[in-house]
């Protein structure tokens, strides 16, 4: 790799791709990716957030279809707001950043009706703007749509499951981490696990080590042997490790399984390849997935589309599942929300 890369980010990387690993992920991750490195290589980590993120949780851009929940008790009340509405943010057009700021706004006063607004003040500045995110200042508050979208996403994820009674999580494609802030934050004794691909897996593990310097926090892309994966695991209080290392878990090793916005961007082959791992070492999951959603190249680079849409089967539950939890997000409104028992 360049040598312009951070020494973490070149031995994650280098790593990936002589594993298993490199074979499990989705053609169209594989292309995205291309970007994501050339952005991380032009801006830096340091701006990942006006970068990077763009093709993962910072929306810029949406449709109406988006939107309805978020304005659903907004539409009759009139707010006051003190804000930087006209701000221009970072490597964001005018027109970009327009639509980043009413976005942001919407979703903040939808989350100030909530009793989810409570953790907004729990949560630290140093991972949601430590990494050239885009914000506002909102009556003497500074907010960004990421960290409210993460807020909402805790919110459901706590409703769907007592995460009180859970010691173990891991999380699927976590990539900035910021969900996992919230998790982690609200609940500071869990072990948590996060499984994911470069460059994602790098910026993660770069801020939760900020965000929690007291946590012992480790790689452990280089363990292949079941027995010691597992033992490290119980050591650390956050360890990343790579999808094929999913096989080494022994079963019902964690308490839950979080995968957020992130099986809908799979071909149905790399779907099925989780969903099985987790019919393993869990007893439950939560995900969010777009209802409908087109995966590009996910017939070949040249092939065109696969179609994944939820109510007509397309990523193959087992049939012994559970859904115990099921709602449509706050944002963006035409994606779900669910919860599973996994029952053997």
């Amino acid at each position: 790799m360049s040598s312009d890369f951070d020494i973490d980010l070149k031995d994650i990387t280098n790593k990936f791709i002589n594993s298993e690993s490199y074979n499990l992920v989705s053609n169209y991750w594989h292309v995205l990716n291309i970007v994501n490195y050339k952005q991380l290589m032009s801006q830096g980590i340091e701006n990942y957030s006006t970068t990077v993120a763009k093709n993962y949780s910072t929306f810029t851009k949406y449709k109406d279809e988006n939107l309805s929940q978020s304005l659903i008790s907004l539409n009759h009340n009139e707010v006051s707001i003190n804000a930087e509405i006209f701000k221009q943010h970072r490597n964001f057009s005018v027109k970009e950043s327009l639509d980043y700021n009413l976005l942001t706004l919407i979703l903040y006063f939808k989350l100030k009706n909530m009793d989810c607004f409570k953790f907004f003040k729990q949560l630290s500045d140093v991972g949601f703007f430590g990494f050239g995110d885009p914000f506002l200042e909102v009556n003497n508050l500074k907010i960004s749509s990421d960290k409210v979208l993460s807020i909402l996403d805790y919110d459901k994820i706590s409703r769907a499951f007592n995460i009180s009674n859970f010691k173990t999580i891991l999380e699927l494609g976590a990539g900035s981490g910021r969900t996992t802030e919230v998790i982690i934050t609200m609940n500071d004794s869990l072990n948590y696990v996060i499984c994911d691909i470069p460059p994602a897996i790098y910026v993660s593990y770069k801020r939760l080590k900020k965000v929690f310097p007291e946590k012992k926090i480790s790689l452990l892309f280089n363990h292949g042997d079941k027995k010691n994966l597992q033992s490290k695991i119980s050591e650390n209080d956050i360890s990343f490790i790579f999808p094929h290392q999913l096989k080494l878990l022994e079963r019902d090793f964690m308490d839950l399984v979080i995968a957020i916005d992130c099986l809908h961007e799979m071909d149905q082959a790399t779907i099925k390849f989780y969903l099985e791992g987790i019919n393993k070492i869990s007893k439950n999951f939560y995900f969010s997935i777009w209802k409908k959603t087109k995966v590009p190249y996910s017939k070949g680079y040249f092939k065109g589309n696969n179609i994944l849409d939820y109510e007509a089967g397309d990523y193959n539950i087992p049939g012994t599942w559970l859904e115990t939890f099921k709602e449509d997000l706050v944002f963006p409104s035409n994606q779900l929300g669910l919860g599973y028992e996994i029952q053997d």
